[in-house]
């Protein structure tokens, strides 16, 4: 949880803002209505802002292909005379039944299938210069990446591990989702502002939405075809989220059935099902319960923080 300090000052650059939207209270800081506090971005004209947390009510909880790429000078990777971004997608072919994670605890990281139903394949070996803490494939099927050493947005080869560089966020960490079938981008959370944002592929610049409204430190998103908005979980309240993609709103909707650290989470096109992992495990998610059923372990050497879900074939994944 954040400081108080932190949480003061964020409430007073907002109540600026705002005539008449908050309180004084005994100790001289100022009580926002609801128990919201917030700050402006520079990114966007949005504030962002936090609420107390949900009522704690919960009472429980392959083959290996490895293609190592060449560094250049920038700390792209290169991929000889291919195009270093190309990538074996089929445009319209139907999403495999696997999730694609990082494992950040190798060296170098590596990129992780992960079938629906247990068992792994390594796919890549990705370069030692980066660290990719959220992957999410875009709707044409282009793998994005945040390298969290620059707060860079990258487009990932899934098929070789080369990258080429997109640009700076302009923001801190977030975690990254496809949005809609019809919207460019993706959505991301970012939790230093508490807020959802979108983040532009063409050049990685992160624009704040708005508030969540709740305090997001080690989240995830994923957006639902079915429920036509992203789904959130947050660890340290361990709640799963819907999330107003105009608004940037959150609505607490179950508290999840186990005490989660740092997770990752993806929702699966083909069926609308919600997948969790955390630590070295993956889990199925329950969003009607909260219930986590353990897949498998991952086989990773550092915990999984992200999950990225196909949006269209990855023939070289498909097939491993």
């Amino acid at each position: 949880m954040r400081p108080l300090a932190y949480l003061s000052s964020m409430s007073l650059l907002l109540c600026l803002a705002c005539p008449g939207g908050g309180s004084e209270d005994d100790d001289g800081t100022t009580t926002m209505p609801s128990g919201t506090t917030g700050t402006d971005v520079a990114t966007g004209s949005t504030t962002a802002g936090t609420t107390d947390e949900p009522p704690d009510d919960t009472t429980g909880p392959g083959p290996t292909t490895t293609t190592t790429q060449p560094t250049s000078a920038d700390g792209s990777s290169t991929s000889g005379d291919d195009d270093p971004t190309s990538s074996d997608t089929s445009a319209g072919g139907e999403p495999g039944d696997w999730l694609l994670t990082v494992d950040r605890g190798s060296s170098p990281p590596r990129l992780i299938k992960a079938g629906l139903t247990g068992g792994t394949a390594q796919v890549c070996s990705l370069a030692g210069s980066v660290d990719y803490t959220t992957i999410a494939f875009a709707r044409d099927g282009t793998l994005y990446g945040l390298n969290a050493l620059q707060n860079r947005i990258d487009v990932i080869n899934p098929c070789n591990c080369s990258f080429q560089l997109v640009g700076p966020t302009s923001l801190g960490p977030i975690s990254l989702s496809p949005g809609g079938v019809t919207e460019e981008g993706l959505l991301g959370l970012y939790p230093d502002l508490d807020a959802l944002v979108h983040v532009d592929v063409e050049t990685g610049l992160g624009t704040v939405v708005g508030p969540l409204g709740y305090l997001f430190e080690a989240s995830a998103i994923a957006w639902s075809d079915d429920a036509v908005q992203p789904y959130a979980v947050e660890a340290s309240n361990d709640y799963l989220y819907s999330i107003d993609v105009a608004t940037g709103a959150a609505t607490p909707l179950v508290p999840i059935a186990a005490d989660i650290v740092d997770p990752g989470l993806a929702v699966h096109p083909n069926d609308g099902a919600l997948y969790l992992c955390d630590g070295d495990t993956l889990y199925s998610l329950d969003a009607g319960t909260g219930g986590l059923t353990a897949i498998g372990p991952l086989g990773l050497q550092g915990g999984c923080r992200t999950l990225a879900v196909p949006q269209t074939a990855v023939a070289c994944i498909d097939s491993l």
